[in-house]
């Protein structure tokens, strides 16, 4: 059989709207026998403080569900990746991805879809060259994920299983998952992480990338690297309080940013509160810097196309 292609392995930001498991209608086709071979692969949307320099996860097992039920109680998952080691997921950015393994799965939908790692064995590396794990002094504060955690993921959109192929994305976004816990300073690195995570899991068919250049109001429109971005999800009338955050990116030494596998907007629009609204991109320039920020707004997103934002210039 043709291999299901299970495209990306990604932590993101939780939305702000209800995480429903799929769409109505999802559970259609589960009846069948057949198995399509699923490939699993990982990637991330990039961590957003200029500080770090790697974030290491030990990825340990990747499961998932095509049963229509999707309680908690819900024992009906198949492993469709062992990877067992440490990836650097702060380097998958602009769509990079990597390839955790393959497996076969009922044709059908993918209804929850879960992930086991390792908090031992995973750390973040700052640029001064410090290594935080849970035992160093700053560190990183696993809370209740300590150990061996299975983090489940929030299913957007329903992920189709077909015998023909397909490709499902499970976005991990570092810039949501971890984030500091000095209070004064939020740009600071200097007491270490919080670890919180929110997963999304998306059938990559049905999405877009929303890219661009950030560049600063200067004699020499000069790009600006390691600018800070995040996504959101609303409605232009409403205070940006209201709005959905979708997910973070960061820009490139050539101040190009992409955010990749977003969900297309006919989709978000149809989730209640959401109807109406469009994707808006807030940029916030690197810690210490004299630009301001800037918020480049109303785009829509189609799947398999990419929506441009064009230069968003820092004033």
């Amino acid at each position: 059989m043709t291999a299901t292609r299970l495209s990306s392995l990604v932590f993101v930001s939780a939305m702000s709207f209800a995480a429903a498991a799929c769409d109505s209608g999802s559970t259609a086709g589960l009846a069948s026998n057949a198995n399509g071979k699923t490939r699993t692969l990982l990637t991330d949307a990039p961590f957003p403080f200029d500080r770090v320099a790697r974030v290491d996860l030990y990825v340990v097992r990747i499961s998932g569900s095509v049963s229509p039920d999707t309680s908690a109680a819900n024992t009906n998952f198949v492993t469709m990746a062992t990877p067992n080691r440490r990836i650097n997921v702060l380097a998958l950015q602009g769509g990079l991805t990597d390839e955790l393994g393959t497996a076969s799965l009922p044709t059908g939908v993918i209804t929850a879809l879960q992930m086991v790692i390792d908090t031992d064995s995973s750390s973040i590396t700052l640029k001064d060259g410090r290594v935080l794990t849970g035992k160093s002094k700053p560190s990183i504060q696993w809370q209740s994920s300590a150990g061996r955690p299975t983090l489940n993921a929030l299913i957007q959109d329903q992920i189709d299983v077909p015998s023909t192929g397909g490709v499902a994305v499970v976005d991990f976004d570092v810039g949501q998952a971890f984030f500091p816990t000095q209070d004064l300073d939020p740009a600071s690195t200097d007491s270490g992480f919080i670890f919180s995570p929110y997963i999304r899991a998306v059938d990559g068919t049905r999405t877009g990338t929303i890219s661009g250049t950030v560049r600063a109001k200067t004699a020499s429109g000069a790009p600006v690297a390691d600018a800070s971005l995040r996504l959101y999800f609303g409605k232009l009338s409403q205070p940006e309080n209201t709005w959905s955050v979708f997910g973070t990116a960061r820009t490139d030494a050539n101040g190009s940013f992409k955010f990749s596998y977003v969900t297309r907007s006919a989709w978000m629009s149809s989730r209640g509160a959401l109807a109406g609204g469009t994707y808006i991109v807030a940029v916030d320039p690197p810690s210490g810097s004299a630009l301001g920020r800037v918020l480049a707004k109303d785009f829509i997103v189609t799947a398999g196309q990419d929506t441009p934002t064009g230069t968003v210039v820092l004033p």
